[in-house]
Parts: C-alpha cells; structure tokens; sequence
C-alpha cells in the first residue's frame, strides 16, 4: 500500500517542479522582451544614462553584410545621441530563447528614423540581439 501512495506523490511533486521551471523561464523571457523594448525606447529619447545600463561594453552593431566592418559600441551610442532621430519603433515579433545565463532575441522589429540630413527612412528588419545576465546584475 506505501508503493502505490509514493508514486502518486513523486509524480504530483515532478509536476509541481516543472510547473515552477515554466514558470521561472516565462518570467525570464518576459523580463527579457521589458529589456528589448526599453532598449529601444532608450534609443528613441536618446537616453544615454538607460543605455550604458542596458548595453554591453563589447557591444558592436552589425548586420548580414560581411564587407561591412561590425560598428563599434562607442560610434553607435555618439550616433544614437547626435546623429539619428527616431519617429517611431514597434516590435511586430519577437521571441527569447534561454540558455543558461545567454538569451537570444530574435525579432521582427519596424522603425521611422532619420540620420544626419539625409531623408526619413522606414524599415523592417530581422534583428538578433543576445543578452547575456552577467554577476550582480
């Protein structure tokens, strides 16, 4: 008789550690998209104090054409703060895939902007943004 109560226990136990590991990957991959959108509306009001907050020292900015040398993190924030204006931003998809302490953002992300003088442009464009939670963070 102790057999039979035993395994319906272990099994409500397993359910009940599994439902908190959703749980606990749900809320982090919440988190992370909170972070992708104030990422962006950071850029938006060129609010620099938010952005040294969010971005990585060794972030660098790239794109698909490997011709093009990765912008370095310290041209692409003098650039966000002088140089380009954003109309608007909107994510129209977005998904996290969690790997230990390493998040991988992929997204479909539209935008209106201007840099310098030239014309306002609107794009939409595939992004992929790792985060990565470092200690203390």
């Amino acid at each position: 008789m102790k057999k039979i109560v035993l395994i319906p226990i272990l099994f409500l136990f397993l359910l009940q550690a599994s439902a908190q590991t959703d749980n606990q990957t749900k809320n982090t991959e919440q988190k992370i998209k909170e972070l992708s959108m104030d990422w962006m509306k950071a850029v938006e009001n060129r609010d620099e104090k938010t952005l040294n907050k969010i971005v990585a020292s060794e972030f660098t900015s790239g794109g698909t054409n490997f011709e093009t040398a990765a912008l370095p993190g310290d041209v692409w924030m003098k650039n966000t703060m002088e140089n380009l204006k954003i109309d608007s931003t909107n994510y129209i998809k977005i998904h996290v895939d969690l790997k230990d302490n390493i998040a991988i953002v992929q997204s479909v992300f539209y935008w209106s902007f201007t840099f310098r003088e030239f014309p306002t442009k609107k794009a939409t464009m595939n992004l992929i943004d790792p985060w990565m939670k470092r200690k203390g963070a």
